[in-house]
């Protein structure tokens, strides 16, 4: 008797959440394909469309197309906060799946039905994964190793250390989302880490999407970085290696005077000074 067919990504129901933050929902990356998508006739490929906005002032808009829901939080709960929303919101429209998205990451026309090939080959994959570059350079998926040091590597192996990703095109069950609590100091950066350490830590099995997203990563670019923005990496980077503790906790403070280092050579003076802060007084980085 033959296994009957497990059911499609469509039917089980996608919905995307596009986080935004001073960016109008037609300026980001992958916004004429969530449309294009959601138009579509017949049986749809997304179901539903989250626009997650924490911008101080909300966007805008009076008619939003079909199919989308339109969120404003200007406290800035950040990647966090929409994806608590986005759990909450597929609850309630019944779709098994969740889509990550923020407004700089563009997908390929055809991405949900890469990703359909992703789930047939791996059923009980809890996250489907592609391959992210920033510029030309892979950045996504990677392995933390005992170190802490994040390896890019295309298929990587939870022998080796945590498979961690960048969540953006990430694709997750929305159960295995909504169980995730995030600590307060995790609420827009190290979201990815602290998400797939605790698939890890489940003895989760991924996917890997045959697809090449491409993600603007700004913590590589120092010279654009706020002291705002990182007082956030610098008090989620220690709540994230005191969870992992070990190695990768010892080598927390050197990591932090490479990073004043490198902020120095690229005249950040500014910058160096609130990294070197927190190493001194670890602990003492807070969200702003």
């Amino acid at each position: 008797m033959m296994k009957p067919l497990e059911p499609t990504l469509a039917e089980q129901g996608v919905l995307a959440v596009l986080v935004l933050y001073r960016c109008d929902p037609d300026e980001a990356a992958s916004w004429p394909l969530l449309c294009s998508w959601l138009d579509t006739k017949g049986d749809r490929n997304l179901r539903h469309c989250l626009v997650y906005d924490n911008s101080p002032s909300p966007t805008h808009k009076e008619d939003w197309p079909e199919g989308i829901s339109f969120i404003s939080d200007p406290n800035n709960g950040g990647t966090a906060g929409a994806y608590a929303a986005a759990s909450d919101r597929a609850a309630q429209l019944g779709c098994k799946w969740l889509l990550l998205l923020d407004q700089d990451t563009m997908l390929p026309a055809a991405y949900l039905e890469r990703a359909q090939e992703a789930i047939a080959r791996a059923p009980d994959a809890a996250a489907l994964v592609p391959l992210v570059l920033h510029g030309d350079q892979p950045i996504s998926p990677a392995i933390i190793d005992a170190s802490g040091s994040v390896k890019p590597c295309e298929r990587p192996n939870q022998k080796d250390g945590i498979v961690t990703a960048i969540s953006s095109g990430v694709l997750i069950r929305r159960e295995i989302m909504a169980a995730i609590d995030f600590p307060k100091q995790i609420w827009l950066d190290y979201v990815d880490h602290w998400l797939f350490l605790n698939l890890n830590r489940k003895g989760a099995v991924f996917a890997y999407i045959d697809a090449k997203l491409v993600h603007d990563l700004s913590v590589r670019t120092p010279r654009s970085l706020s002291s705002f923005r990182l007082r956030s990496i610098l008090a989620a980077e220690e709540r994230f290696y005191r969870e992992i503790g070990g190695k990768a906790l010892t080598m927390m403070p050197l990591r932090r005077l490479l990073r004043a280092f490198r902020y120095l050579l690229v005249g950040r003076l500014g910058l160096a000074t609130i990294v070197l802060k927190a190493f001194v007084s670890p602990g003492s980085a807070a969200k702003p």
